[in-house]
């Protein structure tokens, strides 16, 4: 086994990134004057590796001076060795100065209109140095790149079936039947879903998460609903609702209603729980975990909890 003392392994270091440099510039003569070495140096390194390891690490092809099979192995070690350790060396940089650093945050289209952009813009004015990249996806999608790590953190439903995801809940929206400030139901306090049994509704188009969940609703008051128009955008969805094509049922928006609609509570009440969302399959970098803290306890949470409602959630 390999086991260098400390002043060995700081001669090691050159010369393994000499080794990995060849792996990118394909002969020793252009490895060299990568890393800024004469090739003489550069040669006697390699020689020296090649006794330190026990194998030849490289061989003469022509004029040309190339790695072995051993070498090219040794080579692909040390590339990932130096990314992990870019990696660490970045965490040790965020670890010192949480002020920094970069995140991807993912979160649901429908939230892209006031919610995500009212939570970056108060976090940017207390982090004005950590650069934020944006994803907006549907949730099944959010997840999967939780996963993979393409994202860091997400704002998406809060949702029990979803595997190895921890999620700290911020807010719930309330479920509302939206109408034509003209329609017959505008003026109520309160709708049941079964008292729009004959309209015709708008909606998102099957296969859809939130569509799901507005079916779900529609079962449990024993309703078939009629869809006069499905499409992918909820604000979509609520611009056709508003235009008088039909009613749907959605989110409560964040703001108030849409101009000329009006936004009926459904009872018995049903919200959706919006909340922050981490994989447990990666360990979250200290700037994305501090994100993920402030945004879980800052006072701007706590505004966008709605008012309290009798009935089931």
């Amino acid at each position: 086994m390999l086991s260098p003392s400390s002043s060995a392994a700081s001669d090691l270091m050159p010369r393994l990134v000499l080794l990995h440099a060849m792996t990118e510039r394909g002969h020793l003569s252009a490895a060299a004057e990568a890393v800024g070495v004469p090739q003489p140096t550069a040669t006697r390194w390699l020689t020296a590796l090649s006794r330190t390891v026990g194998v030849a690490l490289t061989q003469r092809v022509g004029r040309r001076i190339e790695l072995t099979r051993a070498g090219v192995a040794l080579a692909e070690a040390v590339g990932s060795a130096h990314t992990t350790l870019a990696m660490g060396v970045a965490r040790a940089h965020e670890a010192a100065d949480p002020g920094r650093g970069q995140i991807v945050f993912g979160f649901l289209r429908t939230l892209g209109a006031s919610r995500a952009p009212e939570l970056l813009r108060a976090y940017r004015a207390t982090r004005p140095r950590v650069r934020l990249a944006l994803v907006q996806a549907a949730h099944e999608e959010l997840i999967e790149k939780l996963h993979d790590g393409t994202i860091d953190v997400a704002m998406s439903s809060v949702r029990t079936s979803d595997v190895d995801i921890v999620a700290t809940e911020l807010f719930k929206e309330p479920f509302v039947l939206v109408v034509p400030a003209d329609h017959r139901l505008a003026r109520r306090e309160s709708v049941r879903l079964y008292d729009c049994r004959d309209e015709t509704f708008v909606g998102l188009s099957v296969g859809i998460a939130l569509r799901r969940k507005v079916d779900e609703l529609f079962g449990a008051a024993r309703v078939r609903p009629r869809y006069g128009f499905e499409t992918e955008e909820v604000e979509t969805v609520r611009g056709l609702a508003t235009a008088g094509v039909g009613v749907a049922v959605l989110p409560a928006r964040h703001g108030g209603s849409l101009a000329g609609s009006v936004e009926v509570p459904i009872v018995p009440r049903h919200h959706r729980n919006i909340g922050l969302l981490v994989s447990t399959r990666r360990p979250l970098e200290p700037t994305a975990e501090g994100f993920r803290l402030w945004a879980s306890q800052h006072a701007w949470t706590r505004s966008l909890q709605p008012r309290r409602t009798s009935g089931p959630v």
